[in-house]
């Protein structure tokens, strides 16, 4: 059985995953399929947990974002 803990885990990890994929299909125009897997293989290359490598993705499109702006 889960815990709240997990479920909670699991959700944060699937709204970075999103978040992530949707970002690569807005500015590297890859599908949502072609994102996942983007996600997956870089992962299991680096051997490295999905969620560091959306994570990754993320904090690299704010940080770039924000000097575009600026």
């Amino acid at each position: 059985m889960y815990t709240y803990d997990d479920v909670r885990l699991l959700v944060e990890e699937i709204r970075l995953m999103n978040r992530a994929k949707l970002i690569l299909i807005k500015m590297r125009g890859m599908t949502e399929a072609d994102a996942h897997r983007f996600i997956i293989k870089t992962a299991m290359d680096r051997c490295v947990k999905k969620r560091t490598v959306a994570e990754e993705i993320i904090r690299y499109h704010e940080e770039h974002e924000d000097h575009e702006q600026g």
